[in-house]
């Protein structure tokens, strides 16, 4: 039932980054080895992390869903609003932004395919897979042992994790209001 009323580029972007980038650094790689100019490697480097990061986006799910079989407790302390976090939304003003943002699978938080349970379920899938990808966006900090540049590293996977730290923010933030319907 998944039609054009639910499209999203962002699936097609992700693989089309994810392809671009092994590619690159395939390729990089190989100039690198034969011409040994400085720019090739650091350019594979930069292609292959983002290769990477894309790799955790499109794994964390199935990791997931191997784990929880898409069946979770909103009721767990785990997927509970913090005191402290409406007063942090406001802040961030996430009402104003949290429709701009691009969903991987809008279908997913629809009524008319879902129940408003099976939505909360999907809202906490969702968080799920963005926490798993926040802290899998770390592991490329054991990619500078043999590779160097632990600052760059570091930058990237704050990055990464900070980007995905923003669908955390929004599960969380409209949870509480489809809980409170249901």
């Amino acid at each position: 039932m998944k039609n054009r009323e639910f499209y999203s580029p962002l699936p097609k972007i992700m693989v089309a980054t994810m392809l671009s980038s092994f590619t690159g650094c395939l390729l990089f790689s190989i100039f690198y080895s034969s011409l040994q100019v400085p720019w090739l490697f650091t350019m594979s480097v930069i292609c292959g992390i983002t290769a990477y990061h894309m790799l955790i986006r499109f794994m964390s799910p199935v990791i997931l869903q191997c784990i929880f079989h898409r069946q979770y407790n909103c009721r767990a302390w785990w997927f509970q609003q913090r005191k402290w976090e409406p007063e942090v939304y406001r802040f961030l003003k996430v009402k104003r932004w949290k429709g701009k943002i691009l969903s991987y699978d809008p279908s997913e938080f629809s009524l008319k395919i879902h129940s408003m349970e099976e939505i909360v379920n999907n809202m906490c899938h969702a968080e799920a897979v963005h926490e798993l990808i926040m802290l899998l966006s770390f592991t490329t900090l054991f990619f500078s042992i043999p590779l160097g540049a632990f600052p760059a590293f570091l930058i990237t996977a704050i990055i990464a994790a900070s980007i995905d730290m923003v669908f955390v923010i929004i599960q969380r933030y409209n949870r509480p209001r489809v809980m409170r319907l249901v």
